[in-house]
């Protein structure tokens, strides 16, 4: 049987491809190496991704805050990749994880399913093509596995493949890495020469102002909304720079889109600019109502079926914002209860294919939050109602907050923490929320969410009475708890990392699984003698005084290597070779993960007492009880210059 020209599919799935992307509003972002790294470090991650793409790199991972722009730079790196593609070549295959059933197994067969190729077609591919696959919403996804492992890309018989991941970096921990980085042999061990990331910046001066020309040049507010006024790009910047922190609040590319969209409603309701606050949770606000607005009218003017007109009519009647606000939110819920992405139906909603998806996975987040604290429902309530003295054991039991932890939501808490600044009644709720844990056990995931969202909108516990209160998982990280009294409190498995606890009293309290963001320790039979991180931070080596080094994976924290050599070790900036002393006041280069060594470094004829590798990692200097330091070639071994007479040792 003739197998179907692939070549075919791939042009018309190119095509397709590139028509998706014209005209779209983007802005070539900076990105830093590592979390840590400074902002000194920024590079322009699209050239950098290509380069590592056409090197021996198998897996890059695009970190950034959520909003940063990582789908976005996903979707514009296809593109580029689909511009150069030549036949035959890797192919770019762009896939949101979200919309997998199971990424864990055969991503790639099931995109191209999607992407309606025949089995015979993707066989056709697994065997004979190579893929350049990049993988959008790993955090999304709710995955916890190394998708490249579990895919086993790159395996005998299986797909040959590249993959770019991107993910939110607050859904990580400390030890992320072992979720993308590819094995190298059958102890799958990770390889970390194989591994690179990336993560996202937040937008510059100069990049807000470049997206603002495109956002009036591409986005005509007129004509979504003509009751609202056609601004110029000077009279954007100008809001910009003159409201109160809103320049600050739109440092990445969604808040600032949302922002732009606000901006000439927010002004038009107010005289003086000095007037107006903004935060983050009130531009999704602005943005929820706009988007409604927008549909309302839509709906309003197009011709529908008499069933269909009769059930708007209703829903306008009985106020259509506030009635799509309520369906979003319910929708919003059953998808957090079920931990499934949203698959159908709502609003605001974009489509690929059969699947549907909100615009940005912070409004599904937003929609959530007012499942918990909704201003149009605090209007309309009374705080003595709420909290009257035989009601409010009943109202906390039954609130969404007793319903479902959200400690480990970030941007759920930090929409929550915002409402709590704006409404006086919600603060309200939250406080009786933990006051009400210290009588009935039955509130505490509600008493655990409240004090989570207290403590990130700045209260302050200083001095508080908070005995036995009932708070297990809650994350008060950075609280003001000093002199508090938590006297017979259960806090097992709270986060108090950087928590302020002066002269707090504990005594009695539950702290099983308490983090106090302490980091990991390690130990060994002797003095350390040195230790040094590899360039990328993935290796940790340590010598002793008693000549032993031992090498550590800074992810597990686990020992891959095990030497005896002299307590004077480096580690190569630009390759993963070890420098140590060996035999005869020797010093030894070689593999740090199986010791073979690759040069001898002869000359010295006392102990090693320092070595050191050149930035650019080709020279090597070696400092010696003999009074010299040896500089040599690590290239060849050779011996460039010998410094003598030094009669003091400097580490």
């Amino acid at each position: 049987q003739a197998i179907p020209d692939v070549e075919y599919g791939i042009h018309r799935l190119r095509s397709q491809r590139l028509r998706e992307r014209e005209n779209v509003l983007y802005i070539p972002p900076q990105a830093k190496p590592t979390l840590q790294s400074s902002d000194d470090t920024l590079f322009p991650p699209m050239e950098k991704t290509l380069r590592l793409l056409a090197g021996s790199v198998q897996v890059i991972l695009l970190l950034g805050d959520s909003g940063g722009g990582k789908s976005t730079f996903n979707l514009q790196l296809e593109r580029t990749l689909w511009r150069a593609y030549k036949r035959g070549g890797a192919i770019p295959l762009h896939i949101s994880l979200p919309a997998i059933d199971n990424p864990q197994q055969n991503m790639i067969a099931k995109q191209l399913q999607q992407l309606n190729f025949s089995d015979i077609q993707i066989q056709e591919f697994k065997q004979h093509r190579q893929f350049i696959v990049i993988c959008d919403g790993y955090d999304e996804s709710q995955l916890k596995r190394n998708i490249y492992t579990t895919n086993q890309l790159n395996q005998p018989g299986q797909w040959t493949a590249k993959m770019i991941s991107s993910c939110r970096s607050q859904y990580l921990g400390s030890d992320y890495r072992a979720r993308f980085q590819p094995t190298g042999d059958r102890y799958h061990r990770p390889t970390t020469e194989l591994f690179q990331e990336a993560v996202i910046a937040s937008f510059s001066r100069t990049q807000i102002e470049h997206y603002v020309e495109q956002f009036v040049q591409k986005t005509p507010l007129q004509a979504a909304i003509p009751t609202l006024p056609s601004w110029t790009v000077k009279e954007y910047t100008d809001k910009l720079n003159k409201i109160p922190k809103v320049i600050e609040l739109v440092s990445n590319p969604f808040l600032l889109t949302l922002a732009l969209r606000a901006l000439p409603r927010v002004v038009l309701c107010k005289e003086k600019l000095s007037d107006i606050r903004l935060t983050r949770v009130g531009l999704y606000d602005h943005f929820i109502e706009e988007w409604l607005e927008t549909n309302k009218m839509r709906l309003e003017a197009s011709t529908l079926s008499i069933e269909a007109q009769g059930t708007l009519d209703e829903i306008l009647d009985a106020n259509f914002i506030q009635v799509s606000i309520n369906y979003q939110k319910d929708l919003a819920a059953g998808i957090y209860r079920s931990k499934k992405e949203a698959q159908s139906f709502s609003i605001p909603l974009t489509r690929s294919g059969s699947q549907y998806q909100f615009l940005h996975r912070s409004i599904l987040e937003y929609l959530y939050s007012r499942v918990m604290s909704d201003p149009a429902e605090a209007s309309h309530i009374s705080i003595h109602m709420e909290y009257g003295p035989t009601e409010s054991v009943e109202s906390i039991l039954d609130h969404p907050l007793n319903q479902w932890s959200i400690v480990s939501e970030p941007s759920i808490l930090q929409f929550l923490a915002e409402r709590a600044k704006l409404e006086p009644l919600f603060k309200s709720r939250l406080l009786a929320a933990v006051e009400e844990s210290k009588v009935d056990a039955r509130v505490s995931r509600a008493a655990a969410n409240a004090i989570s969202i207290l403590v990130r909108s700045g209260v302050w516990f200083n001095g508080a009475d908070l005995c036995e209160i009932r708070i297990p998982g809650a994350d008060i990280q950075g609280g003001q708890f000093d002199s508090a009294d938590m006297e017979g409190a259960d806090l097992s498995n709270v986060d108090m990392s950087k928590a302020w606890l002066r002269q707090a009293n504990l005594s009695g309290t539950q702290m099983g699984g308490v983090q106090f963001g302490e980091l990991p320790y390690l130990t060994v039979g002797a003095r350390v003698g040195k230790y040094v991180f590899s360039s990328d931070g993935a290796v940790l080596a340590v010598s002793t005084v008693d000549s032993e080094i031992s090498v550590y994976n800074t992810t597990t924290w686990t020992t891959i290597a095990e030497y005896t050599g002299g307590f004077a070790i480096d580690i190569s900036p630009t390759t993963r070779e070890l420098a140590k002393e060996g035999h005869d006041y020797d010093v030894e280069v070689g593999y740090i993960l199986t010791g073979e060594t690759r040069l001898v470094l002869k000359g010295h004829s006392k102990r090693i007492i320092h070595i050191a590798y050149s930035p650019s990692g080709s020279l090597i200097a070696s400092a010696s009880n003999d009074t010299t330091v040896r500089v040599c070639s690590t290239e060849s071994g050779n011996s460039l210059h010998v410094l003598r007479d030094h009669t003091g040792y400097h580490g």
